[in-house]
């Protein structure tokens, strides 16, 4: 995986996984493919994983069991094709939020407060994909190496952002860094599936003690 910094115009991209769906050279195909995938989405959502069912994901698709198996292989190859398209999903999301101008010119606590709320939105958007993980997690299945790469990804963003706001950054600082984007979504992904802990996903006050939460540990609460 490429480490270099935005700064040298490099970007850190998610690392290539194994395909799990089978190749699908024609344009009819292919649609057939993203229509399973955003059913699937839904379905897990709904259901989790155990409970989700091969047959639910094609009705919701409008298409066959027949062509889901012309695609996946089994249900759990399914997921994990759909766990990599919404990686270059959320890669793509970060992306665009530090590339909006704001960034570079409104306070960093605001920056944080919007970096919380667009993580919010994230996570509420796909609580039952998170519940299908831990579910696979629980039966061996390793599930979280993108999601891994995905806090890296993130934490370079900002640390890139702190050095285009003048601030120094040492090796201390990038795993602080790291560390704290791990903290802010496993709060809220600990927050949708295990209950309010003591503030719901929804309440403001989460969102500010998060945002708090990243000034302090990266030591620019002033």
């Amino acid at each position: 995986m490429t480490t270099t910094t935005a700064q040298t115009q490099d970007v850190i991209e998610i690392e290539p996984v194994k395909s799990w769906a089978r190749p699908a050279h024609q344009e009819r195909s292919r649609q057939q493919r993203d229509r399973l995938l955003k059913a699937g989405e839904r379905v897990f959502a709904e259901s989790g994983f155990w409970q989700a069912h091969v047959a639910d994901i094609a009705k919701r698709a409008g298409c066959s069991v027949g062509s889901f198996y012309r695609r996946f292989e089994d249900k759990e190859a399914f997921f994990f094709a759909l766990q990599a398209d919404m990686a270059v999903r959320g890669e793509a999301n970060i992306v665009k939020f530090f590339a909006d101008p704001k960034c570079q010119t409104e306070p960093l606590i605001d920056v944080f407060r919007r970096l919380v709320h667009n993580s919010v939105r994230v996570v509420k958007g796909i609580e039952g994909y998170y519940r299908a993980l831990f579910e696979l997690s629980l039966r061996g299945q390793d599930v979280w190496p993108l999601m891994r790469q995905l806090e890296v990804i993130e934490a370079g963003y900002m640390v890139d952002l702190l050095r285009a706001r003048g601030m120094a950054v040492d090796e201390r600082k990038q795993d602080a860094a790291h560390l704290a984007i791990r903290m802010m979504h496993g709060q809220l992904i600990s927050t949708v599936l295990h209950g309010p802990g003591p503030f719901t996903i929804d309440d403001p006050r989460l969102h500010e003690e998060l945002s708090l939460m990243l000034a302090r540990y990266l030591g620019l609460e002033d």
